[in-house]
């Protein structure tokens, strides 16, 4: 996703912090409040989209106590399932004994109700001999029944999912396709997109809505695996009938719409490629497409889309020409090919900040260029597409390879656009905002959200990116990068299909090693396995200088440290974790001038629960937000 989270759970409730943040969502600030390398700058958001609802309009005090909860990390009302908010969980043992191989969502939305209707066929590789599968879907919703075949199947309700019986036990290695009828009500974010659903609102009296649940999962609105580690291989269908004058964005290629006789269209949407369930997003508004073409670096043209509010119509195709093709140019030089250049890289304008959903991303940030030259939430949530969408964690305590490269990428872009100055200044902000509570890498974390419970996904992730970057160079980080997005480090010519690759942090840690020609494990493990950070204890006395590094659990660590003496820059071996460097009397000696290794500083703070000033800063972003977007409950 784009931003990190404070804590999200307060007993069962799963909640999200709107803490700006390093990854994406915002536009650069520098409040203390902020999670930095982004910065969260919607305090400057001068080209919020223009919902009917004024920034006038008060909210109701339910919903102004509903967030000012949801910032504390209380209960509210309308609190969700502690289960059905929970993604990437531990899958059930008939979860496991099935593949899923495709999807086909055909949906109905009715806006005024806020209800939605439709049904979902899922089709599936039995991996042992089947007589039943199991979905998530959130209980607030009604399963109307289910059938193989056309012949009917059993149902049973379980509290966060459902089980169909079928018809006749299905054999391993075989497939079959179970559809489901379901329908009601979807649960309504609070404040997209940390806290997920259904984002309604309308522009001008015409309905604009979206869906974002990265952190809860597919199974808030369609019935689905809510796991990362299955994505459907053959594909996905997405079919959205929505009122006359909303056009429906989704994930792939526009395979047509339909005009119905009710006053309704149906705009079907189709993909050949693999999805984590978040990913699949629907997008409907008052919308004008932009589209532009780009060749990529495998020599492949593709289409670009933006779907944007036709007020905004004009910026969008700015934005495009000056932002999306610099962006595309960088992503490919430095990484490999756009992974979905078979079908297109779209862009929709939301009701709420943005998300990387696959080939449709969810912009929100108002056409503003950020202090370091380029709107840095359309770059965060591009970056997704390598760093998530075709390179995708296998666990969730993997999370950090996503937001961890998806905001370092960021600082390598300023690094070209400003120069060290930008660099810098987006590394320094990381790495103040580090909390150094919770390893990154932490293997009781049970599921996606509370993963992002940890924002040092972001910003220890993003530094332990800078340290290996110094440490093994320029050539085996890139390459080692490009090996773990697409399995090889000279991916130039892919052709399409991409295949898409789960990773794991081993998987990191053997890919880096073996380009850097040495084991760097004892670096990453020192940097994600451990809460807290290596320690560089300096002594001089007379004309020497002794170092000795201390790490959390006294793990080995022989990083060598670059010493400015005089302006002179000597590299001191630290085979043992110690080493020394004779000194001038008198001479000017900096550790570490370029700031090349993640180290515990006196700059950052200790490690303890949110203050009543980040609350503060959580409540009042909320309920602003919740005007400017026209966010209805």
């Amino acid at each position: 996703m784009n931003l990190p989270h404070l804590p999200r759970r307060a007993g069962a409730l799963v909640i999200a912090s709107v803490m700006a943040a390093l990854a994406g969502c915002g536009a650069d600030n520098d409040s203390s409040a902020a999670v930095a390398q982004t910065s969260a700058a919607e305090s400057a958001q001068a080209e919020t989209p223009a919902a009917s609802k004024g920034d006038e309009e008060s909210l109701a005090p339910a919903v102004v106590a509903a967030l000012e909860a949801a910032a504390r990390g209380q209960a509210f009302e309308d609190s969700l399932h502690p289960e059905t908010a929970k993604t990437g969980k531990a899958l059930s043992s008939l979860q496991q004994a099935f593949d899923v191989r495709h999807y086909a969502l055909s949906l109905r939305i009715m806006p005024e109700t806020r209800t939605i209707d439709g049904s979902l066929a899922v089709t599936f590789e039995a991996l042992e001999s089947l007589t039943a599968i199991e979905l998530d879907l959130d209980p607030g919703l009604s399963v109307h029944g289910a059938t193989v075949a056309g012949q009917a199947a059993e149902v049973a309700r379980n509290e966060d999912s459902f089980t169909v019986t079928l018809p006749a036990s299905v054999a391993a290695g075989e497939t079959a396709t179970v559809t489901v009828n379901y329908g009601g009500k979807p649960h309504i974010a609070l404040a997209p997109p940390w806290h997920g659903g259904f984002v309604w609102s309308e522009v001008d009296g015409t309905p604009w809505f979206a869906t974002a649940v990265q952190t809860e999962g597919c199974d808030l609105w369609w019935p689905c695996k809510d796991t990362y580690a299955d994505k459907p291989d053959d594909g996905v269908e997405v079919a959205i009938s929505a009122p006359r004058g909303v056009k429906v964005a989704s994930v792939g290629t526009l395979d047509g719409v339909e005009e119905g006789d009710d006053g309704f269209d149906t705009w079907r949407w189709v993909s050949r490629h693999p999805y984590t369930g978040y990913a699949i997003a629907i997008n409907g508004g008052p919308y004008e497409v932009i589209e532009e073409s780009y060749t990529g670096i495998n020599g492949t043209t593709y289409p670009i889309q933006f779907w944007a509010l036709a007020a905004n119509a004009d910026k969008a195709r700015r934005l495009v020409e000056t932002e999306v093709f610099a962006d595309l140019e960088f992503f490919e030089r430095m990484v490999g090919p756009y992974p979905w250049g078979d079908e297109k890289v779209g862009f929709v304008e939301t009701p709420h900040l943005g998300m990387e959903h696959q080939t449709i991303n969810g912009y929100g940030e108002g056409y503003k260029r950020g202090k370091h030259g380029f709107d840095q939430l359309l770059h965060h949530e591009l970056a997704h597409e390598w760093f998530g969408n075709v390179m995708t964690h296998a666990r969730p305590q993997d999370s950090w390879l996503h937001e961890g490269y998806g905001a370092y990428m960021q600082s390598v872009y300023a690094e070209e656009t400003t120069g060290d100055m930008g660099y810098f200044d987006r590394m320094y902000g990381a790495y103040t905002n580090n909390e150094h509570c919770l390893p990154v890498v932490n293997p009781a974390v049970a599921d996606v959200g509370e993963a992002f419970d940890n924002r040092d996904i972001y910003t220890k992730g993003a530094w332990l990116l800078h340290t290996l970057r110094n440490y093994i160079g320029e050539e085996a980080f890139w390459a080692g990068t490009r090996r773990l997005v697409f399995g090889t480090s000279e991916p130039w010519d892919l052709p399409y299909p991409i295949a898409p690759r789960y990773r794991t942090t081993e998987d990191f840690t053997r890919i880096m090693s073996e380009e850097a020609g040495q084991d760097v494990a004892w670096l990453v493990e020192t940097y994600l396995y451990e809460a807290g950070m290596p320690d560089l204890q300096v002594e001089r006395s007379d004309e020497r200088i002794e170092l000795t590094w201390n790490t959390p659990s006294d793990r080995p660590f022989p990083m060598p440290v670059s010493v400015s003496i005089d302006g002179e820059i000597i590299r001191v071996a630290m085979a043992e974790a110690t080493g020394s460097i004779a000194v001038p009397a008198g001479a000017r000696v900096i550790i570490d001038p370029r700031s090349e290794i993640l180290r515990n500083l006196p700059i950052i703070g200790s490690c303890d629960e949110q203050t009543e000033e980040q609350v503060q800063y959580n409540i009042d972003r909320y309920t602003r937000m919740a005007r400017e977007y026209g966010w209805q409950r």
